[in-house]
């Protein structure tokens, strides 16, 4: 008899693809930042989309009062007050007790520098909601500063007994420079990593990447940009595509019809500085950088390719003697290299060279996608940044 492993998913796509389909229910999942990356809105999502899924919530809450996460929430797009009056949602109010306040919710915690209290607390509200529940710890941090490291035997019992009556749990946890045997020991815990950290080497500063799952360390892990959107949630974050091709290829026309909104600098009709243009799409949110493709231009190329995460190569498929031009084009612009697609634009025109041609011409890889596009129909555009957008996710 072989044990089939259902996998839960969090509703963020991006994670569930790095979970492998989701977590598994009974699991506990440390969302682990850096210093000034927030993951409470990458852990609240999780649970409104859990809460709408059917799963019974309980919030532990020790840093701010109970009506605020309501509030917050809302803010972000997920609703969760009516699932608080129906009672599908419980708080484990451990904030009103430090302040002296008293607490009308049905699990609070009078002493929160108590270990015992806390732990006592916890494991009732843990008892009654019982099997297919969701529990998000809002945060790990504050239980050690309150409790001390001991409070870490406590929630790897609470770890045990989630994952005895299938309740999974989510840790909120931001790396504030603790010894190193806390953090080894925290790490330890957790049947699933997942890190958000602040890199200052693309424009994007924050991105998202899962260390370990099913306790098992990934020896390959995949780094993906992400911002927050209020509201709207956790958005793939792709800080510049590079829009270029030689000269009238249909740059800007592409720019434009990708984008919700567009801006072009001209003059008779040609394009004399950056197009910008920004996309809101399948959960992605990307900038879209266009360049210049005349000659004159090109010392500044390096410059305006700098920070780009993928290319959109564009060329008129009517002009094969400029097919040079746009190779040399991707490496003065210091984008060769990076994941691109080539779109075969003015497919409409006679003439017109189909993308295996073109493919062939320009010496493209197999792996490279060609798209033939009529960009002044809007033909095809949606389908390159596709293309381009799940190159960009499989190559991370």
């Amino acid at each position: 008899m072989h044990y089939v492993v259902t996998r839960v998913p969090t509703g963020i796509e991006i994670i569930d693809k790095m979970l492998g389909g989701g977590f598994e229910r009974g699991s506990s999942i440390l969302l682990r930042s850096s210093p000034f990356v927030d993951a409470t809105p990458v852990a609240q999502e999780i649970f409104y989309n859990r809460l709408t899924k059917g799963d019974k919530g309980l919030y532990v809450i020790n840093n701010r009062p109970p009506e605020t996460v309501l509030e917050e929430m809302k803010h972000y797009g997920w609703p969760v007050e009516p699932y608080w009056n129906k009672g599908f949602l419980s708080f484990v109010d451990a904030y009103s007790g430090i302040m002296g306040l008293g607490s009308s919710e049905e699990f609070s915690v009078k002493n929160p520098l108590d270990p015992q209290e806390v732990d006592e607390i916890v494991l009732k509200a843990l008892k009654a909601k019982g099997e297919g529940t969701i529990v998000l710890f809002d945060s790990l941090n504050t239980l050690i500063d309150q409790c001390g490291p001991r409070i870490l035997s406590n929630v790897e019992g609470w770890r045990r007994y989630c994952l005895a009556y299938d309740i999974s749990g989510i840790y909120i946890y931001t790396e504030w420079g603790y010894p190193d045997d806390v953090r080894s020991k925290i790490e330890h815990i957790f049947d699933t990593v997942i890190d958000l950290k602040a890199l200052k080497r693309i424009v994007a500063s924050e991105v998202l990447t899962v260390t370990k799952v099913d306790g098992k360390p990934l020896e390959k892990r995949r780094f993906t940009p992400f911002k927050y959107a209020k509201p709207g949630g956790l958005k793939v974050y792709v800080p510049k595509i590079l829009v270029t091709g030689p000269y009238h290829a249909g740059k800007t026309t592409i720019v434009h019809a990708l984008s919700s909104r567009a801006v072009s600098v001209q003059r008779m009709g040609t394009t004399i500085a950056l197009d910008f243009g920004h996309v809101e799409y399948k959960g992605f949110s990307v900038d879209l950088f266009g360049t210049v493709g005349q000659p004159r231009f090109d010392p500044i190329l390096d410059v305006l390719g700098g920070d780009s995460l993928g290319v959109i190569l564009v060329v008129d498929s009517t002009k094969p003697e400029e097919f040079p031009r746009a190779i040399e084009m991707m490496h003065k612009s210091g984008v060769y290299g990076l994941p691109y697609v080539v779109v075969a634009n003015k497919q409409d025109l006679p003439n017109a060279l189909s993308a295996d041609e073109i493919r062939r011409r320009m010496h493209i890889p197999e792996d490279v996608p060609v798209i033939e596009t009529v960009a002044t129909e809007k033909k095809n555009v949606i389908k390159a940044l596709d293309a381009l957008l799940k190159k960009l996710i499989e190559e991370g």
